[in-house]
Order: structure tokens, then C-alpha cells, then sequence
């Protein structure tokens, strides 16, 4: 009876034991991506493209220039006649724009929103306001930004009389190196001397002219810088009858 029992003993461990099943002898092999690896549409289908997209961003406004616009008149000087060719620089000038020398209007050429052309018109010694008018209000104002002033004949020494009733002519030009003379026929001395009061730094050659007794006459020393030159009588330096200017070219 024993024997018989060991038997199936035996063969039932054989069988793998007690009601279990037989463990594989290895795992079953699962597939995987690579490590690191993704790709999103092999589960997620493509995007469609948006039926109402956003409008692009505006394009940036051109920059604009800061500060007051200066304006530049070149040449700074023409005959009393008129007829000198003149360029004015600036910013905004559009169709339209006008300009006047003083009180005279003239007719303007636009070269491009910075320049101007213009013919100077006539005007008596001494200077004036060069005024551009743009359309919409902007008016652009240089300040005695024009000189009235005839060449003297050659080889000559430009005068400026003082007269009971101001300076004359007002404005003369004089090639640089050369020098200006100073007549005093008003019944007063006068001091002609150069801007600004009281330092006259701007062109101290003028200087040199010193004291005008009634009669009297004096040089300044030569003037070598082209650029203008304002003259007032220190003596009596806000009367505009005793300003001039001189012109060095």
C-alpha cells in the first residue's frame, strides 16, 4: 500500500505539483521603443492647419526725427539784387511748402522731405528771416538766416559809415585774410565791436578798431575764419541802428 502511494506521489509532483500550472521556461518577449525615441504621430493624428489664423503683427512706424527740426540755408549771403541759389535743409517738407526771406515770399522746389531749392529775391543791406511754412500748420523759422551784402570792387577795403541814423550798409563781405574799415561821421564816438556783448568773442579781430571819435576812422585786423560776424557798438550795444555784420568768404 505504501509503494502504491509513493508512486503517485511521484507522478503527481511530476505533473507540477498541486492544481498549478507549468511556468514557462523564459519571459515572453515584449517589444519597445528605443530609450530617448518618440514619435507623437504614430498616435496622435496631425494638426489642421487654423481656418481663422491671426492677422500679422503690424509693421514697426519709420522712426522719427527727435527734437526741433534746425533748418541750414546755404550760402548764408547773397547780393542785394537777388538771384543767388540757395539750399535749405530741414525735415518734413511735402508739396506745398513755402518759404519767404523776410517779408517776400518765393516760389520753393522740393528736393526730398529734408531739402530745398530757392532763388534768393532781391533785398536791401543786412539780413533777414528765412521762414519755411509747411502744410498742416508746422512753420520752420531760421532767425537773420539770410545776409544782404555786395562784394566790394577788387582790391578794395570794404567801409562801413557811421551815420547819424545807423550804420551803412549794413552787411559787407570780405575775402577771408582782408580787413574792414570803420568811418565815424555821426557827432557822437562810437565802439564797434564784435558779438556777443560784453565779451565780443565771436570774432575779436574786430576789436582792433577801438574808439570812434566823431571823424575819426579805424581797421579791424585781418580776418582770416569764413563765417559772419556780428558788429554792435558797445556803448549803446540794443540799438539795432549800430549792428551790422561782415561777411568773410
Amino acid at each position: 500500500m505504501r509503494s502504491v502511494i509513493a508512486l503517485v506521489g511521484a507522478a503527481l509532483i511530476a505533473a507540477g505539483g498541486c492544481g498549478q500550472t507549468p511556468s514557462p521556461s523564459a519571459p515572453t518577449a515584449v517589444s519597445a521603443q528605443a530609450a530617448g525615441t518618440l514619435d507623437y504621430y504614430d498616435d496622435y493624428p496631425a494638426p489642421t492647419p487654423d481656418p481663422y489664423p491671426l492677422p500679422p503683427p503690424p509693421e514697426p512706424p519709420a522712426p522719427t526725427p527727435s527734437g526741433p527740426v534746425t533748418l541750414v540755408v546755404t550760402p548764408v549771403y547773397g547780393a542785394t539784387a537777388g538771384g543767388a541759389a540757395v539750399t535749405i535743409t530741414g525735415g518734413g517738407f511735402v508739396a506745398g511748402t513755402t518759404v519767404t526771406f523776410g517779408a517776400t515770399p518765393v516760389p520753393a522746389t522740393i528736393v526730398d522731405p529734408a531739402t530745398l531749392t530757392v532763388v534768393a529775391p532781391p533785398g536791401s543791406s543786412g539780413w533777414v528771416d528765412v521762414v519755411v511754412t509747411i502744410p498742416g500748420g508746422s512753420t520752420l523759422t531760421l532767425p537773420g538766416g539770410f545776409t544782404y551784402a555786395d562784394d566790394a570792387a577788387p582790391d578794395t577795403t570794404p567801409t562801413i559809415t557811421i551815420t547819424p541814423s545807423g550804420n551803412t550798409p549794413r552787411a559787407v563781405v570780405v575775402a577771408a585774410g582782408g580787413r574792414v574799415r570803420f568811418v565815424n561821421n555821426d557827432a557822437r564816438p562810437h565802439a564797434l565791436s564784435s558779438d556777443p556783448h560784453p565779451i565780443h568773442t565771436d570774432c575779436p579781430e574786430i576789436n582792433s578798431a577801438g574808439l570812434l571819435v566823431p571823424g575819426g576812422n579805424g581797421t579791424t585786423g585781418a580776418l582770416m575764419t569764413p563765417r559772419t560776424c556780428g558788429i554792435h557798438d558797445h556803448n549803446d550795444p540794443g540799438n539795432a541802428a549800430w549792428m551790422s555784420r561782415i561777411v568773410i568768404r
